[in-house]
């Protein structure tokens, strides 16, 4: 007759295990029984550590926050770099160029440009530039983590030209306004930059356009005209038959000046200046 374990038995076998010189003492029949039912409880300890392990119900509320990262020192440095109206590089007037951080009282940098903002812990870092007779910049919110980092601050000049006159006709080839501008002669290609508004208020600021147009105007030439699509006209909300309102200004080759405004998303143009000529149209 085939002999049985005890429960002490099996989960003995099953936790530990029996010698070798054990079970080959073991007759076949028992030691079938045995295994078999070492087999059935295993399943049932399975079957319960997976049902235990599930979740079953809506997800808890999230855990508290840790705490902040450790704050950790260091500097932010560059060099200014300074541009003429025409793109090309100026080496003179470095060390007058003010340089603010998160508004703090400006420094300026050395006779090559060089400066540093020392003893600086983690956290988010803002730059303002300015200079006598160049474009204001400004570099958006960054994150500062430690160590040195650098940031080159570049400006461009403020132009020198504006154009002279602009009028606006009703455009024959292209659905659209044409635009005619006149400027005096000069030797050396330049720049144009038109706004257009829906109101009289219209200019360089994010505010105060809907759309922009850079235009060459190419060396010894005094008159360039350009036709403002319809489309883009009704794209900025402007119906048929409405007013729009535009003011050009003399402009830089490659403008380092010009940053995103993060209210409007719109680029802030400064590098222009500060004699606009204007003009009205009506929307086709």
């Amino acid at each position: 007759m085939a002999q049985f374990f005890s429960e002490s038995e099996i989960i003995r076998y099953a936790c530990f295990g029996y010698t070798e010189s054990r079970i080959t003492n073991l007759s076949s029949s028992k030691f079938y029984v045995m295994e078999k039912k070492v087999l059935n409880f295993a399943i049932i300890v399975l079957a319960l550590a997976i049902s235990s392990c599930s979740k079953k119900g809506d997800t808890g509320p999230a855990g508290a926050t840790g705490p902040a990262g450790p704050a950790y020192k260091g500097a932010i440095s560059g060099h200014v770099i300074l541009y003429d109206q025409y793109g090309s590089r100026v080496y003179s007037g470095l060390n007058s160029v003010n340089i603010q951080l998160n508004g703090a009282a400006a420094i300026n940098g050395d006779n090559s440009g060089y400066y540093l903002f020392g003893g600086l812990t983690t956290g988010d870092y803002e730059i303002a530039t300015s200079a006598s007779g160049y474009a204001s910049s400004f570099t958006n919110k960054f994150q500062f983590l430690g160590d040195t980092l650098n940031r080159d601050l570049k400006l461009s000049a403020i132009p020198n030209f504006s154009p002279l006159s602009m009028s606006s006709y009703a455009a024959l080839s292209l659905p659209g306004d044409s635009m005619v501008l006149t400027f005096a002669a000069y030797s050396r290609a330049r720049n144009c930059i038109l706004f257009v508004n829906n109101t009289s208020a219209v200019g360089s600021q994010p505010a105060n356009y809907l759309l922009v147009y850079i235009k060459a105007v190419p060396a010894n030439q005094t008159k360039i005209s350009f036709v403002i699509p319809a489309g883009d006209l009704y794209d900025a909300g402007l119906l048929s038959g409405s007013t729009f309102y535009c003011a050009a200004y003399g402009y830089v080759t490659g403008d380092v000046s010009l940053y995103e405004d993060l209210t409007t998303g719109k680029n802030v143009y400064n590098a222009v200046n500060a004699n606009p000529v204007t003009a009205t149209g009506v929307t086709p």
